[in-house]
């Protein structure tokens, strides 16, 4: 069994989630061999002859996509790994910028740069938008999270390497979230540093942006468990996905609506920085742009062009 981890555009946070199996990656190795991994090992190219490929990153600049397609090729199965392969992660919010101003940001006003530094030429180029892995390529499974969790790797790796199927809960955050729902009276909208949540009772009933009812489980609702709402980083829920009418702003509109008998219309008006809040983690996803209902489309047209 040969195994391989591609790197794409993303932080290597995916491949670091493999490496903190510790003494079980130890019994992995045992029954299959990693003979490609940019961040473990120092192998340029993958070799042919792949049994299970695991790519991290999204696809944002054409050698992206070009080891995509290569890999893709010398793999029988490829594994997206992780919220960015699965649905554009964080990467997708470059679109939000044209790749002028980008650059001119990172090279030339950051403390670091300075303002005459010349621009790359060398570089790949951008291709016009970000790509989960699934939009270039052929897909066998999908493992969401930003990184994936420990617990969930070392039920679901060695399952794919003894090529058994496994059954893991499908519910969203919400569903492993131990807050209860406390008084919506006078439900105003705050943002995440506005004062400091109670601990005992759902963030949403108290103002604050969670989204854990639309976004996808198996991360023990992490961060509502250390006060902080959801961010969404597991990617959206199975409902959202599997309902081309439910998309991840209407859904939290129509929660809150239902949650605190506010209009919809007076809520969608208090909603900020939507990109940002509701679509940090799929923006670059074309399952979730091509809904008729969703913001995507709009929000990279408005913020492209500024």
């Amino acid at each position: 069994m040969k195994i391989a981890i591609e790197e794409l555009a993303g932080c290597s946070g995916c491949t670091i989630s493999v490496l903190d199996l510790h003494e079980q990656i130890l019994s992995l190795i045992q029954q299959a061999e990693i003979v490609y991994s940019p961040v473990i090992m120092d192998v340029k190219e993958p070799p042919e002859g792949i049994d299970i490929a695991f790519v991290t990153g999204a696809v944002r600049n054409e050698e992206n996509q070009e080891r995509l397609k290569t890999i893709r090729k010398r793999s029988k199965k490829l594994v997206a790994l992780g919220t960015c392969a699965c649905y554009g992660g964080i990467s997708g919010l470059s679109m939000l910028s044209n790749s002028v101003d980008i650059f001119r940001c990172v090279y030339q006003e950051v403390e670091t740069g300075k303002a005459g530094n010349p621009l790359p030429q060398e570089v790949p180029s951008f291709l016009y938008r970000t790509f989960a892995v699934g939009d270039i390529a052929k897909v066998d499974y999908y493992i969401t999270g930003c990184p994936p969790k420990e617990k969930y790797l070392q039920t679901i790796l060695p399952a794919l390497v003894k090529g058994d199927t496994v059954q893991l809960s499908k519910k969203s955050v919400c569903s492993e979230c131990d807050r209860v729902m406390g008084s919506v009276d006078k439900w105003h909208l705050r943002r995440r540093h506005e004062g400091i949540p109670d601990r005992e009772h759902c963030l949403l009933g108290q103002g604050y942006l969670c989204l854990g009812s639309v976004t996808f489980g198996r991360c023990g609702a992490a961060c509502p468990h250390h006060n902080i709402p959801c961010q969404g980083c597991n990617g959206p829920s199975l409902d959202i996905l599997r309902e081309p009418c439910r998309d991840i702003f209407n859904m939290m509109i129509r929660r809150i609506a239902d949650l605190t008998g506010i209009p919809q219309k007076s809520l969608e008006k208090e909603m900020y920085d939507v990109a940002h809040v509701m679509y940090p983690y799929t923006i670059g996803s074309l399952i979730m742009e091509d809904k008729e209902i969703s913001h995507i489309r709009d929000l990279i047209k408005e913020g492209s062009s500024q």
